[in-house]
C-alpha cells in the first residue's frame, strides 16, 4: 500500500514541478520583453506605398506588433483603404473617395507615385487588408466618414471574425456613441479633438470608457509619464501619434507608451531593442508561433 502512495506522491510532484516550471519560463520570457511596441503607421511606409497590400506585407515580415491603417467607403457603398480624402496623392487619379464607385476605385494604380517597382499596385479593401494581416498582430482601424460608415466597419469586423484584434479609432465622440448602440463589444480608441491638452483628452477617455487613447506629438512630452500611469490605472492602453527620431522613441519609452505609432518601423525597433521589445514570428502560414500568440493574447 505505501509504495503505491509514495509512488503516486512521486508523479504528483512531478507534475506540479513541471506545471510551475512552465509558468516560471513564460513568466521570465514575458518580463524580458519590452513594454512598448511597435505600431507600423499605414504599413511599412519607408519601404512601400502607404496603405497598400505590400506596405502592409512589409511590416509583417518585421514583426511589428500593430498595424494601423484607414478606412472610407466609396459612392456605391464599397470599403477601401485610402488616408486622404482625395485619390490624388496616392495614385494616378482624381476626386474624392466618396464620389467614386468601387469599380473606378480599384483601377487606379497606387504604388507608381512611390516608386516605378511598385507600378500597377492596387488600392485594397477593407476584408483583403484584414485577411493579409496574420492574426495576432493588432489592428489599429482609423474610419473616416460619419457615423453611418463606423457603424458599416464595425459590422463588417465583427462579421468576419476580427474582434478579437482590431479597434477602431475614432474622431469624434459621435463614432463611439453609435458603436456603443449598434456593436457594443467593439474596442475603442479615442483620438484628441483639435488642440485638446492632453491631460483632459485621457480624462474624457476614461470617462468614456475607451480601450484606447491616441495621444499626439502636438500635445507635447512634459510630463507625459505621469498621464499613461492614469490612463492604465483605468485599464487604457496608450497609443502615440507618431516617433520617427531615435530621441522621441526612448522618451516614450521611458514613459511607458503601449504603441509607438512610426513610418520608420526600422529605426523604431533598433531603437527599442535596447528596452527588450522584440518583433513578433511570423511563420510562413500567417500564423505566430505559439509563444508569440500566447504573448499576443496576453499583451493585447
Amino acid at each position: 500500500m505505501y509504495p503505491i502512495l509514495l509512488r503516486c506522491l512521486i508523479k504528483q510532484i512531478k507534475v506540479n514541478f513541471f506545471v510551475f516550471l512552465g509558468f516560471y519560463l513564460f513568466f521570465v520570457s514575458y518580463t524580458c520583453l519590452g513594454e512598448t511596441y511597435v505600431c507600423a503607421h499605414r504599413g511599412d511606409v519607408k519601404n512601400a506605398p502607404e496603405n497598400t497590400l505590400p506596405a502592409f506585407q512589409s511590416a509583417v515580415k518585421k514583426g511589428v506588433h500593430m498595424i494601423e491603417f484607414d478606412v472610407r467607403m466609396t459612392k456605391d457603398g464599397h470599403l477601401v483603404i485610402m488616408h486622404d480624402e482625395k485619390v490624388d496623392r496616392t495614385t494616378n487619379g482624381k476626386g474624392k473617395v466618396q464620389d467614386l464607385i468601387s469599380e473606378e476605385i480599384y483601377k487606379l494604380d497606387a504604388g507608381k507615385w512611390f516608386s516605378d517597382s511598385f507600378a500597377g499596385t492596387k488600392i485594397p479593401s477593407l476584408y483583403e487588408v484584414i485577411t493579409t494581416i496574420p492574426y495576432g498582430i493588432l489592428c489599429n482601424v482609423h474610419v473616416y466618414g460619419d457615423e453611418f460608415v463606423t457603424e458599416v466597419v464595425a459590422k463588417t469586423l465583427k462579421e468576419t471574425g476580427q474582434m478579437g484584434r482590431c479597434f477602431i479609432a475614432c474622431n469624434n465622440e459621435k463614432q463611439v456613441e453609435v458603436l456603443r448602440e449598434k456593436v457594443p463589444e467593439m474596442k475603442i480608441c479615442l483620438l484628441p479633438e483639435g488642440l485638446e491638452k492632453r491631460r483632459n483628452f485621457i480624462e474624457r477617455g476614461i470617462r468614456l470608457k475607451v480601450s484606447y487613447v491616441q495621444i499626439s506629438i502636438t500635445q507635447g512630452l512634459d510630463n507625459l509619464k505621469e498621464d499613461i500611469e492614469l490612463a492604465h490605472q483605468h485599464g487604457i492602453k496608450v497609443n502615440f501619434f507618431s516617433a520617427q527620431d531615435p530621441e522621441t522613441i526612448k522618451k516614450l519609452a521611458e514613459a511607458g507608451v503601449d504603441y509607438i505609432l512610426t513610418d520608420n518601423v526600422d529605426l523604431c525597433f533598433d531603437v527599442l531593442k535596447n528596452y527588450g521589445t522584440k518583433p513578433l514570428i511570423i511563420d510562413d502560414q500567417g500564423k505566430d508561433s505559439n509563444t508569440s500568440q500566447i504573448l499576443s493574447m496576453v499583451n493585447h
